[in-house]
């Protein structure tokens, strides 16, 4: 009963949990908790179909027979002692631990490699013929196109702009900027969309992991901009967002790769444009504090049910 009603959770999730949470529109009021709320759906749907396998194989007959330990792997239910529907369930389960093994291992070697070679590669460029800024706390390099990014997994003194977005933008708006970028570094933006970038190169027939990255991508621009305004008048990086866009559309070689992109980095023009504007313009009421942190902890629930479910299943040294 543990291993369907597991099944049952992590198929609604990913059928009809991550679409509602995509379409929710209370994620441009508290992006950071919509970038929570994300995390734990992951965190959830791993965990579901993680001990959906694990349940399947650790098959426990009505007799609870004291030789079909955990540390054994069931293997009497793996060879049949059990019966043929009980071998087929456990099969399965060991058949699924598996496909969940191999795929997360290659698709993790496959990103941190893709990851490893764009941060030499930006880290190169930057050692040839980067210059530091130090009113922006930021390196410049030559560029005809206007940018500004951080290095993948950087801290707060990887922000980069380039020649063209210095020339460009004004004093107010490169430090609109710089804070921008370096609220990807405290919050660990990079980090957010490496996960969900890892589960949609694991299984990209699902079409749900590719909707979270770019809902990880475009609440982590939202979040960015919330930070940024703190210290600095909302108006100011609206303009830079357009001065960036128009700047840009006037260039044919513009950055390639998107938020689906392995090697898509945390730039000021990312996200939906056009959002985020309306957003600096007509700043949203956000959320009240006490429905945010109520909110927080459902959330932090996603990943604790199919605990729950699992322990529902009776060990073989119950009475």
């Amino acid at each position: 009963m543990s291993t369907i009603l597991l099944a049952a959770y992590a198929a609604a999730l990913v059928l009809a949990g991550g679409p509602r949470l995509a379409r929710a529109r209370w994620v441009a009021r508290a992006p950071g908790l919509g970038l929570y709320a994300w995390q734990m759906w992951c965190a959830a749907v791993v965990t579901g179909a993680l001990l959906t396998g694990i349940t399947a194989t650790l098959h426990w007959d009505h007799t609870h027979d004291l030789v079909c330990r955990a540390w054994r792997v069931c293997l009497d239910a793996l060879l049949g002692a059990h019966g043929t529907a009980a071998q087929a369930l456990a099969v399965g389960g060991a058949g699924l631990l598996g496909v969940l093994a191999v795929r997360f291992a290659l698709a993790g070697w496959r990103l941190a490699r893709a990851e490893r070679r764009q941060r030499r590669r930006l880290r190169g460029l930057l050692s040839l013929t980067g210059r530091a800024m130090p009113e922006l706390g930021a390196t410049v390099v030559p560029a005809a196109e206007p940018a500004a990014y951080l290095l993948p997994g950087g801290g707060v003194r990887d922000v980069v702009f380039t020649s063209a977005a210095v020339d460009h933008l004004t004093g107010e708006e490169l430090h609109a900027v710089a804070a921008h970028e370096r609220a990807h570094a405290t919050g660990r933006h990079y980090r957010l969309v490496r996960t969900a970038r890892l589960l949609d190169r694991a299984f990209p027939w699902a079409p749900c992991f590719a909707t979270a990255v770019r809902q990880v991508h475009r609440l982590a621009e939202l979040r960015a901009d919330d930070v940024a305004v703190r210290s600095n008048p909302p108006i100011v990086l609206a303009r830079a967002l357009v001065a960036l866009a128009e700047a840009n559309a006037r260039h044919t070689g513009t950055r390639a790769g998107g938020p689906d992109d392995a090697s898509a980095l945390l730039g000021a023009d990312g996200g939906d444009a056009t959002e985020r504007l309306h957003r600096l313009l007509h700043r949203p009421r956000p959320l009240p504090a006490a429905l945010t942190r109520a909110a927080a902890g459902l959330f932090t629930l996603l990943p604790l049910m199919p605990v729950a479910i699992a322990a529902l299943q009776r060990s073989p040294l119950a009475p």
